[in-house]
């Protein structure tokens, strides 16, 4: 067991070879500019239920600019002097970008603010209504995305080409790089804290570390399955998952399953590491025999009390279209079921080069 944890907690995982998933598409058609500007990546969230329209927790949707969701959820608690306990999300959005999603702040039931005075020159309200409970993580049905892309150096035919291959097919639903932290830190801390049996005092942050190994390991399960061609084939005990949502079963037939599973009415899945595994069988094997050198890491994840879960191995967008605004800028706009990364589907049009904008510029562009 010894030599297993020295195998373990010096595998590269935090080096940029951790990224090098497999493509399904092939290699990337040319490079282009991501993110020159902030509007170059603007997220809109939609929640999965409808607000009531009463009760104590007000509902806020909230326009960010180049501040992460922690930091405004800081201000609304400064702000409304409230306990962190008081304010909700439902999901974290992109620092460096426009994001528009919704927090939620319990108040006593008299109790009015006016939340316009909480606007500055990083946040701004857009939307203000009522609902009688907190919103949790999870809770979003889809982001919209609108993105520009700029100094691309291909032809706009071999784009439209993969654009509308990526459409039909799917894209591999992989965590994005932002996962796993700046070169990878959070990736490096959560393996070191399974290794050697740490805790963290602050279990947000302690379920973010291990949250990125078992991102790891999902990303790198798909990879395998793509790069020896089983991305589109069902395997005997393969655990499907019901397109649009997040039930499924073990495949017992596979005859019977392949119509839906063509039709995309089923999708594979691949594992988020734990113990009590789903599938059965022929996918059991492949799946162990992908994961074999890191079972010391599911063990420890096992023995934290994490119980398997699936995703779905590939991602369809919704509502695609393209614009080119002259022979080198294109605007994608698209829609994401919750937890896909937009980045891994545009890996699979180009390689993107990251122009973060600095903290504090201004941005006047409006498409």
């Amino acid at each position: 067991m010894s030599d297993s944890k020295e195998n373990t907690s010096s595998h590269p995982l935090s080096t940029t070879e951790c990224y090098e998933w497999s493509r399904m598409h092939g290699e990337p058609l040319g490079t282009a500019n991501f993110k020159s500007e902030l509007s170059d990546f603007v997220v809109e969230e939609t929640l999965r239920f409808e607000l009531s329209g009463e009760g104590a927790h007000h509902f806020l949707y909230i326009e960010k600019q180049n501040i992460n969701t922690d930091i405004v959820v800081q201000k609304l608690i400064r702000f409304a002097e409230v306990k962190p306990t008081d304010v909700g999300y439902a999901g974290k959005k992109d620092r460096f970008a426009i994001t528009r999603q919704w927090f939620s702040v319990q108040l006593p039931l008299l109790r009015e603010i006016d939340w316009s005075e909480f606007n500055d020159d990083e946040v701004k309200v857009l939307e203000v209504t009522r609902h009688d409970k907190k919103l949790r993580i999870g809770a979003v049905k889809s982001n919209h995305f609108d993105i520009r892309l700029r100094d691309l150096n291909i032809s706009q035919e071999d784009f439209k080409k993969r654009l509308d291959k990526i459409i039909e097919e799917g894209f591999p639903n992989y965590f994005g790089e932002q996962r796993f932290g700046n070169r990878g830190a959070n990736l490096t801390r959560g393996i070191d804290l399974l290794i050697k049996n740490k805790k963290l005092k602050n279990r947000n942050l302690q379920g973010l570390l291990f949250s990125a190994v078992r991102s790891y390991l999902y990303n790198h399960v798909v990879s395998e399955r793509i790069n020896k061609g089983l991305s589109a084939k069902l395997l005997q005990g393969d655990f499907v998952m019901l397109s649009g949502s997040e039930k499924g079963f073990v495949v017992e037939d596979i005859s019977a399953e392949q119509p839906r599973f063509i039709e995309n009415d089923i999708l594979l899945t691949a594992p988020l590491a734990g113990s009590r595994p789903q599938p059965m069988h022929e996918a059991l094997s492949f799946e162990a025999e992908c994961l074999s050198e890191y079972q010391v890491l599911i063990e420890k994840l096992a023995n934290k009390r994490f119980n398997e879960e699936r995703r779905a191995l590939k991602c369809f967008p919704k509502n695609v279209t393209s614009e080119w605004h002259n022979e080198t800028e294109v605007s994608l706009s698209f829609d994401l079921p919750k937890g896909a990364f937009a980045t891994s589907m545009l890996r699979e049009l180009v390689t993107l080069v990251e122009h973060k904008p600095v903290k504090g510029m201004t941005n006047n562009e409006h498409d």
